[in-house]
């Protein structure tokens, strides 16, 4: 069984983020976007690749908002649920990200999970794992364990618990 405890993310895809920010800030007023862009190397069932993407993250609260947009290379899982005219920017959601402290216990909680591997990523600050929860949630599943110091520079909210239940 998963635990959807430590959910603090949700990631959305779209084709353009300049417009798809744009949006967001205007019709719900999230502002102090953290942007960039990133080659992430990947492991994915047909073996180590690499792809580029355009991110931005904001909190809105407790909650952390991502919005990527896919720039090639191993990038076909997000662009499984963008939309189907190219011209949109509208962000859809593409996955819920997961904190977990215990790297091993992450570990064996993606091996029993049932869930095909979408793609994963590890680096000596973070391991990362997208599972294809599609099937029975609609998108993707983010299992995310950082390096001590790695939540923090972030930017996780002051008294936020960890399990990402507000008392």
């Amino acid at each position: 069984m998963i635990s959807l405890t430590g959910h603090y993310q949700n990631g959305y895809v779209t084709h353009d983020l300049d417009r798809a920010l744009a949006l967001v800030e205007h019709r719900f007023g999230l502002t102090g976007w953290t942007r960039f862009e990133a080659e992430v190397p990947v492991r994915t069932v047909a073996g180590e690749t690499t792809m580029r993407l355009k991110l931005a993250s904001a909190w809105a609260g407790g909650t952390n908002i991502e919005i990527v947009q896919p720039m090639g290379g191993a990038d076909h899982h997000y662009r499984t649920l963008l939309p189907e005219d190219p011209a949109d920017p509208a962000p859809r959601i593409h996955h819920w990200a997961l904190r977990r402290e215990d790297l091993a216990a992450m570990r064996k909680e993606i091996a029993a999970s049932g869930l095909p591997l979408g793609f994963a990523g590890v680096s000596p600050a973070m391991t990362f794992a997208y599972m294809d929860a599609r099937a029975s949630l609609g998108h993707y599943l983010e299992f995310v364990w950082k390096a001590p110091g790695g939540w923090d520079r972030i930017g996780w909210p002051e008294g936020k618990p960890v399990d990402g239940i507000w008392s």
